[in-house]
């Protein structure tokens, strides 16, 4: 277990940043919420329970174990033989010094008053095989931490037990609903980051490979720790956090080093600076609401290479006849209706009744301001459509194994290679929302019909003709059908060269969702989708 000055140091050294710095009553309130038996502890089974949302299963009690222990274990202390709360108290004292001082002389009373109830608390032995990515501290100031004496740090917790008296009147600050619902999507967000390791493909991966990478310009090295800066402290889809850089990071430098990364990609096909330019292109921080100069620029970048690779596929084009022998397929398809998710995937009366969200009553709502009247609209809207989202994306990822499973045997029978992109993704829907679906009817997420996706290539004309035709045969006739390799399609305006034939098919195999959540295939892609989607 964990005592509440421990966690809270843990919590300020993890997730308080210069930009959102942790009040103490804050942190009160978080480790409170955590404390589901209210004894002054939180036990390890109640924090992932807190943050993973469920009571958690054992590969995450083993993951979080590990990155607990990897977090809290002094250097020179021997892994796996467990830590005791002197111990671990003296680490998260130094944790809270390595993160600054200025955030206050202590604790708060509830606290300090906790954490002498806890005497010797060991911690279970912990599996050692995961490894938890860097934060991008500094390595040498931990150092300087480890080297200073002990009784400093006692010092400091002297300190904050008696401090206990200014300490009270933190205690009369209280968080609202709104507030804590914030706070907690924040704190989980920023421990999740710390704590778990660095999945793959995630921004946290593209920061640990990127310390390996040379830097992509040689004349500019000192360009390649500002890039890694912003991948290291990533917003997320933390909007508050748009144009903000963070602490020691040059914007400039950071948009000078993606130009030349974007460079090294086309002109040497070096593939391993794809994961990083990727991310940090999608870094909220990296793109001020005011200065467009950056993206403009890289966007002009990508318009000349991309009109010299379209135009060499267009000579191919031409050369092979392709128009003739691919522009006619799906040509003598009739669709009657745009299709939608929700033609199928049935929600049944009012989005917000079916998925058992509360809204205000309106003699309530009448007693609000115009402009509170503007925030609760748009916070039950919201409501709505992630609910939607999480609806849909629950089917598409328990059914996405079955469904690559058919397509690929489709596609190699006629001689083609299948490749299989994960699932549509949770930020790429609600990025729809304010653009593409901003008009469209509630559930507007339900525009996306591309959620489970699958690519053939084909050497031969031929084959994706058959591939096509036995595809109509397994699945039916397709719900839409896009052809760049029509004749009147203009690809060098469209797609910069880019043809492919787009069809769009209703899965739906005969599957009941019983049957469905039995199949440990499913199990595991829904397991993966809570913790990761």
């Amino acid at each position: 277990m964990i005592d509440f000055k421990e966690l809270a140091a843990l919590m300020r050294g993890l997730a308080g940043t210069p930009v959102t710095p942790w009040e103490d009553h804050e942190v009160r309130a978080l480790l409170k919420a955590m404390d589901s038996d209210n004894d002054g502890k939180v036990l390890l089974t109640e924090f992932g329970t807190w943050l993973f949302g469920q009571q958690m299963s054992k590969d995450e009690e083993s993951l979080l174990k590990t990155a607990e222990l990897k977090l809290t274990t002094p250097k020179g202390a021997k892994e796996g033989t467990g830590m005791n709360s002197k111990d671990s108290s003296k680490a998260a004292g130094k944790a809270v010094k390595a993160h600054g001082k200025a955030e206050g002389s202590g604790l708060t009373k509830s606290a300090s008053t906790s954490s002498k109830r806890s005497d010797t608390s060991a911690r279970d032995k912990h599996p050692q095989e995961d490894e938890v990515e860097e934060t991008g501290e500094d390595d040498e100031a931990e150092e300087d931490e480890e080297d200073e004496p002990e009784e400093e740090v006692e010092e400091e917790e002297d300190e904050v037990e008696d401090d206990e008296d200014g300490a009270e009147e933190d205690e009369d600050i209280d968080v609202d609903d709104k507030e804590f619902t914030k706070l907690s999507q924040t704190g989980r967000s920023a421990l999740w980051q710390k704590l778990m390791p660095a999945r793959e493909g995630s921004a946290q991966d593209a920061a640990v490979r990127m310390k390996t990478l040379k830097p992509p310009n040689s004349k500019r090295p000192g360009d390649h720790k500002h890039a890694l800066l912003y991948l290291q402290n990533h917003a997320g889809s933390n909007v508050e956090l748009v144009g903000i850089k963070p602490p020691g990071a040059d914007r400039q430098k950071a948009l000078r080093w993606l130009k030349d990364a974007l460079l090294r990609i086309s002109e040497a096909g070096d593939k391993s600076y794809q994961l990083p330019v990727k991310w940090l292109i999608g870094n909220y921080r990296l793109w001020p609401d005011d200065d467009d100069s950056g993206f403009v620029d890289l966007k002009h970048l990508a318009v000349e290479k991309l009109d010299a690779i379209g135009q060499k596929y267009e000579a191919q084009y031409v050369d092979r006849k392709l128009g003739m022998e691919l522009g006619s397929v799906g040509g003598d398809l009739e669709f009657k209706i745009r299709p939608r998710q929700d033609h199928y995937l049935k929600v049944i009366g009012p989005v917000a009744e079916y998925f058992g969200l509360n809204e205000i009553s309106d003699k309530a709502f009448r007693r609000l301001s115009p402009e509170e009247k503007v925030d609760v609209e748009a916070e039950h809207e919201r409501k709505q459509q992630s609910s939607f989202i999480i609806f849909l994306l629950t089917a598409v990822h328990g059914l996405d194994h079955i469904f690559q499973s058919s397509a690929k045997e489709i596609c190699e029978s006629v001689g083609g290679t299948s490749r299989a992109p994960p699932p549509k993704g949770f930020m790429r829907m609600w990025a729809k929302l304010d653009t593409d679906h901003a008009k469209a009817e509630s559930p507007r997420a339900a525009e996306n019909i591309d959620t489970n996706r699958v690519a053939w290539i084909f050497e031969e004309p031929s084959q994706l003709r058959d591939a096509f035709k036995k595809a109509m045969e397994v699945f039916g006739a397709p719900l839409r059908v896009k052809n760049g390799y029509d004749p009147n399609f203009d690809a060098m305006g469209e797609t910069k060269g880019y043809r492919n034939i787009l069809a769009n098919y209703k899965f739906s195999p005969s599957l009941t969702w019983g049957t469905l959540a039995k199949e440990s295939t499913t199990q595991a892609a829904w397991d993966n989708f809570r913790i990761f989607a």
